[in-house]
């Protein structure tokens, strides 16, 4: 399948870094909404926070990847990441400001979200790494719940 996430995994906390590592991924691409922190809260829990600390020390580059707008980017400034707002996912111009910031070619690079119609789709058009997860709640953007529809009944014939 085409759209098929490489890896699928409950949260980002579920994802075993280590192998990620062991492949060579050296840069880590976070979307932002839904997958580190909630739509419309300005903080991702402190276990994610403890765990992008804890990837940094690992020696991954993280950069943070929004559709969203720059504002919304800067209310994770204390994070003290890389990133670029308005993306315009599936696109790759996002995802290739993504990598440049990070210093990090296509091949050890991976994209990490919550939506496969933007961010799986964004990392299979630059050819990296995609790691599907789910949404950190169901509570999202009207337009994002219709695209959670299709995604859901993609997801069901990926996973048989």
């Amino acid at each position: 399948m085409a759209l098929a996430p490489d890896y699928y995994f409950d949260s980002v906390l579920d994802i075993p870094y280590e192998n990620l590592w062991k492949q060579k991924i050296r840069g880590l691409i976070y979307d932002l909404d839904n997958t580190l922190a909630h739509f419309d809260k300005p903080q991702t829990p402190a276990k994610i926070a403890a765990m992008l600390t804890r990837l940094q020390r690992m020696g991954f580059r993280i950069c943070l990847l929004t559709n969203n707008t720059r504002a919304r980017l800067r209310q994770f400034d204390h994070l003290g990441l890389d990133g670029v707002a308005n993306a315009v996912k599936p696109f790759t111009r996002g995802v290739r400001a993504a990598m440049e910031k990070m210093g990090t070619k296509p091949a050890h690079t991976a994209i990490i979200g919550d939506q496969l119609f933007s961010d799986v789709w964004a990392g299979k058009n630059a050819r990296i790494t995609t790691v599907l997860v789910k949404p950190l709640t169901e509570k999202d953007f009207f337009f994002v719940r219709i695209k959670r529809v299709l995604e859901r009944w993609y997801l069901r014939r990926y996973l048989k």
